[in-house]
Order: C-alpha cells, then sequence, then structure tokens
C-alpha cells in the first residue's frame, strides 16, 4: 500500500473502542498471528495527496515518485468518506483480501506522522497505552522504538502502559515493556500499587502466575499500597477467587498482613460480603479459608459487636426462608427415596426356608455397600429435616446453625445415595459384564461432580496441612471452571 498523508482531528474525542472491536475482528478473521491492527486513540485517518493512475485499479505516488497499487473500493472510501466508512469498506476489503493491518499503521506512523506517537489524548494517554491495553506486541515494540520514553509516561489517574497490559491480562506485552522500564517496584501508580496489584484486582490468572513464577518480583507479592492493601486484600475484596487460591497457595505471601484498617484479606472480603452473598463471593471466602488466612483480632471483636447491634428484622429476610423451605423439601424427598429402596431389594426376598424374608443377595459385597449408603443417606436426611424444623421457629440464630448444620449432611445424604443406586444396579446387571463396568465408571464421574459441586463451598478447610490442601484443591478448581464463577474484569 502507498505512502499517505494523515491529519488529526483532535476534536472527535476518543472513538478507539468501537474502531478497534471491529478491527480486531478482523484480525482474527485474515491476519497472522504476529500481525495487529490500528491501536491509536484519537486519530482520525484521512488518506490525501494520492494520484489515480490505472484503469483497473489506483496506483498511489509517495514522496519519493515509487508506484504502488492501492485497492480502488478502499481508495475512494478513504478520499472521500468518513471514518466510520472508511473502517466499514476496509472490513469488507481485508476479508477478501488479507490485507496486514499492522503494516498499513507502521508504515502510516513512521513516514507521515511520527509525532502522533507523542501525543496524548485528553486522559493524557499516548498510543502506547492503548496498544498495551488491547495487547497488540507488534505496535508495542514499533511504538518504543520510536519513543522508548513511553514506557513510564503515566496518565491523569496515574498508570503506566504497563499498569493497562496487567489490567486486560497481556504477559507478552509486559515482557516487552519491562526491558524499557526502570525496576518492578518502581512501577507504582499514584495510590501506591503495583502491576500484582492490578492483576489481582482484575483477575488475570496468567499475570498472577507469570509474577509468582519470577524472582524478580519478588518484592511486589506482599507489597501494600496507600491504604496498606496487599494483591491478596486486592483479589479478595473484588472476590477472584481463582486468584486468591493461586496466591495462599504461594509460600511467600504473608497472609495475616493487616492493611491501614486492621484488616486481614478474609476480614476485608467478609467487610464487603452481602448477607445474600453471590457463589463467586462464596467461593472467594471459601479459598481464603481453606488457604488459612486469619482474622485480625480487632476484627474478630467489630464482627462480634455488629452481629449484636445488628437488628434482626433486617436480616431475617425471605431468602433464609427459601433456603430453608428448599433444603427441608430436598431432605424429605432424599428420605422418602431411600426408606422406599430397603423393601425394594436388589434381587428381593426369599420366599422359603430356612431363609424366608431374607435378601436373596445377602452374601454379595455390592449389596453390602447399597445397605450401607442408603442407611447412611436416610439418617443424614432425617437430621437434616429436624434441624430445619428448628429452623421454622423464627429465632435467626437457629436459622444459621441448622443451616450450617444441614448443607454439610445433605451433602454426604446426596453423595450416599448416589452410591447406593450405583451399587444396587451394578448388582443386579453383575453377569454382563461389560454393563456392570461402565454403571461403575458413570457412577464414579458423577460423584466426582457431585464432589466438586457441593462439598468445597461446605467444608471450608482451614489447614496449613498440605495434604488436606491437596484433597480440596483440585475439586475447588473444577468448581470454578464448571460454574464460571471467576470471570476476568475488563
Amino acid at each position: 500500500m502507498g505512502m499517505i498523508d494523515v491529519k488529526i482531528d483532535i476534536e472527535r474525542g476518543p472513538w478507539w473502542k468501537d474502531r478497534n472491536r471491529r478491527i480486531q475482528r478482523l484480525r482474527s478473521k485474515s491476519a497472522p498471528p504476529d500481525s495487529a491492527p490500528d491501536p491509536s486513540s484519537e486519530i482520525s485517518s484521512v488518506i490525501s495527496n494520492v494520484n489515480q493512475r490505472t484503469d483497473s485499479g489506483i496506483q498511489a505516488e509517495d514522496n519519493d515518485g515509487k508506484i504502488t497499487i492501492m485497492d480502488l473500493t478502499l481508495y475512494w472510501a478513504a478520499k472521500q468518506s468518513g471514518v466510520d466508512d472508511f473502517i466499514g469498506v476496509l472490513e469488507q476489503v481485508v476479508t477478501e483480501k488479507g490485507l496486514l493491518l499492522s503494516d498499513v499503521f507502521n508504515q502510516l506512523m513512521l513516514q507521515k506522522a511520527p509525532e502522533f506517537i507523542h501525543l496524548s489524548d485528553e486522559e493524557g494517554r499516548f498510543p502506547l497505552h492503548y496498544a498495551a491495553s488491547l495487547g497488540y506486541l507488534k505496535e508495542v515494540r514499533f511504538t518504543l522504538d520510536q519513543f522508548a520514553l513511553g514506557a513510564i509516561e503515566k496518565d491523569k489517574n496515574g498508570l503506566l502502559p504497563i499498569h493497562w497490559a496487567s489490567i486486560k491480562g497481556h504477559v507478552a506485552v509486559i515482557k516487552e515493556l519491562l526491558l524499557h522500564c526502570p525496576e518492578p517496584r518502581e512501577l507504582l501508580d499514584q495510590n501506591g500499587r503495583s502491576i500484582l496489584h492490578f492483576a489481582a484486582k482484575s483477575g488475570k490468572p496468567e499475570v498472577v502466575s507469570y509474577i509468582l513464577k519470577d524472582k524478580q518480583f519478588e518484592l511486589l507479592i506482599n507489597m501494600k499500597d496507600k491504604q496498606g492493601n496487599t494483591p491478596l486484600h486486592s483479589a479478595a475484596m473484588h472476590w477472584h477467587p481463582k486468584i486468591v487460591n493461586a496466591l495462599t497457595w504461594d509460600s511467600r505471601v504473608n497472609l495475616a498482613l493487616e492493611n491501614d484498617e486492621g484488616m486481614t484479606a478474609l476480614d476485608a472480603a467478609e467487610c464487603y460480603m452481602e448477607n445474600g452473598s453471590l457463589f463467586q463471593q462464596r467461593l472467594t471466602w471459601t479459598a481464603l479459608r481453606a488457604g488459612g488466612v486469619p482474622r485480625a483480632l480487632c476484627s474478630k471483636i467489630r464482627n462480634v459487636e455488629r452481629q449484636i447491634s445488628m437488628p434482626t428484622e433486617t436480616m431475617n429476610s425471605q431468602n433464609y426462608k427459601d433456603r430453608v423451605n428448599t433444603l427441608l423439601l430436598v431432605s424429605t424427598l432424599v428420605a422418602t427415596i431411600t426408606f422406599a429402596a430397603v423393601f425394594t431389594m436388589p434381587g428381593g426376598y426369599n420366599n422359603s426356608d430356612p431363609d424366608e424374608g431374607m435378601a436373596t443377595m445377602l452374601k454379595e459385597n455390592k449389596f453390602h455397600l447399597f445397605i450401607f449408603c442408603d442407611t447412611m443417606a436416610m439418617y443424614s436426611s432425617i437430621i437434616v429435616a429436624v434441624s430445619l424444623i428448628w429452623a421454622q421457629l423464627g429465632d435467626l440464630r437457629l436459622v444459621l446453625v441448622a443451616l450450617k448444620l444441614a448443607l454439610p449432611l445433605l451433602g454426604i445424604a446426596l453423595a450416599m445415595m448416589s452410591l447406593a443406586f450405583m451399587a444396587g444396579v451394578s448388582l443386579v446387571v453383575s453377569k454382563l459384564k461389560w454393563l456392570d463396568n461402565a454403571i461403575l465408571i458413570m457412577g464414579v464421574i458423577f460423584l466426582v461432580v457431585l464432589v466438586a459441586l457441593f462439598f468445597p463451598p461446605c467444608f471450608p478447610i482451614s489447614s496449613n496441612n498440605s495434604l488436606l490442601r491437596y484433597i480440596f484443591y483440585y475439586p475447588f478448581c473444577v468448581l470454578i471452571y464448571v460454574t464460571n464463577a471467576d470471570p476476568e474484569t475488563d
């Protein structure tokens, strides 16, 4: 494509988001992985000074008199249309001809408008800020070659380009920017937050993992911002269980550090947790408890005072009633099903002496498993039902105690009922080996799924014992994955 003149429309304001969303779609369809579209923020490009010379297309003549071919449709859109129309035509042309948009950008900036790299918008952001935010590695390198000091230029919010790369989760861009930046501990915003603070706050596990693995970032792991918050505090307050899990597994993280308000990460999470907490909040709290994050002494006293002074009418909401009624219904169904299963034994009963009335498969191991699991499920569900009846009395403290007891027991009842079903079905088809094995495999798979979905929120083990932590680590990770409970923040 020929060299082209560009003029700036400063008064248009920031339009880069919509344009780049459209251009990024083009990049994913037609351009190679290492190429990238135009990341500039407020530069409205109008192509001019082009000489028409051909019958089948357009030949553009640059200042050196060299002739190159430009698409006819693209030429007229650039010469006569507005920016939106030009990008619309560009979408069509790029899709059909596979143009490399990054090359267009680089040539434009290098040959005709190098001063654009040094211009900032009303937010104080340079093109490098936007290139880093969008993850355009090729453009970041190009811009740094022309304007290396841009790596340490802050916008009006005190954010460096590397902060934007961290917020958006672009590890490759972070690595490139570090080559042009001072020590990582000096790369702070106006609130004293490091790149690890931003990654933890935004929920970017790739960036957090990269920082934890590289020894040059060790000083960032427990660094406090101006409010005294560590990266663990930031992840906890913004409900990112995956980040909290990664940080608590690192032995270098000081779990007991307090911020300026005297709160540990667990205190901070509980402070922002609502009574009707979201599942993502519940998982974050579970990760903090499982990681052994303590409470500060002053926060324990403050928490007790808050519970004593809090009006019962405020917390005794319809939400708790719905929880109690739902759990009571489920426990009643489990008790009914398991009770009926005992009198419909797999294989039936003997009708003749001397074992009349006895189960025909009494000596089978799978029958023993069926009876044991069915009995456990029934008694557990009965205890759940009775405890929830106490919760119907209206006392808030009874409701909380009943729920704390009922959830784990109901989980046990459901797991035992699943095992009983698997054992019973496997027993009656045991002579057909492939079907027996299929039943056992399906039963084990669904039992693992049940454990992953139900047990971690009900059994948050606060322990530094590596064995116990490993037992709950993998179900916890599966739970985060299947529920998408830790979406990344853009």
